[in-house]
């Protein structure tokens, strides 16, 4: 497991890096968002430890940043704000835990373990993968596979998508199911649907720009064609 912590204090990162590299973790750390999003755009991490009060942006608006952009990460929020306020901010925003500082390494590494022990749940019942036509999808893997031996990378946020629309072959699956389902937003004024599909056609058809599998469907949404 990949685990990126976020933290402009040197002392913090150094004691979380070196707590977390003993249990066998992959670990790297970086002192500001901007720094953050550059590694995240090369690799994303499958758990990401964050500070609420950093240069050129808070933890927050990182975290805002992220999701708007599609990014699903597992976040833990590591922090000396310990208002109820702030930490109902953090879970509100989309936190799978927050800790607050000074704490014990011990708790640190208890706490990543229970958020990864989840993550690795929800893994497992994504194991089954889905064929339609030439096209399979491996969810568990992050990975779809073209024609028996085409092998092409997804994100976790890209997966998603497209396992929704490849679970229902051939049916339109509006763009308000999709919000929905994956970004748990019900507001239908965010184009970050339109945003995914585009990749996920760059990633996986011929011609992006003359799809055969994944159609649009005016002021509907979008289907997987099967043939």
């Amino acid at each position: 497991m990949y685990i990126l912590v976020v933290d402009d204090s040197q002392f913090t990162t150094a004691l979380v890096q070196f707590a977390l590299k003993q249990e066998g973790y992959e670990v790297e750390v970086t002192d500001n968002p901007r720094g953050a999003m550059q590694m995240i755009q090369k690799r994303e991490p499958d758990l990401l430890i964050l500070d609420i009060a950093m240069p050129y942006q808070s933890g927050f608006e990182f975290t805002a940043r992220l999701r708007a952009e599609g990014y699903d990460i597992p976040l833990i929020f590591m922090t000396a704000q310990d208002s109820m306020e702030s930490k109902l901010k953090g879970f509100h925003i989309g936190a799978d835990d927050y800790i607050c500082k000074p704490f014990d390494h011990q708790e640190l590494v208890a706490r990543v373990q229970a958020v990864l022990r989840r993550i690795k749940r929800s893994k497992r019942s994504e194991s089954q993968s889905i064929r339609v036509g030439s096209i399979e999808l491996f969810p568990a893997e992050l990975q779809v596979v073209i024609n028996g031996c085409v092998k092409v990378p997804l994100t976790r946020t890209e997966m998603q998508v497209l396992r929704i629309l490849m679970s229902c072959p051939d049916q339109v699956v509006s763009r308000d199911q999709l919000l929905s389902s994956v970004w748990n937003d019900n507001e239908n004024n965010s184009n970050i649907v339109d945003v995914y599909i585009g990749r996920l056609r760059k990633k996986l058809e011929p011609d992006a720009a003359h799809p055969r599998h994944i159609i649009s469907v005016r002021r509907i949404g979008y289907k997987f064609v099967s043939k």
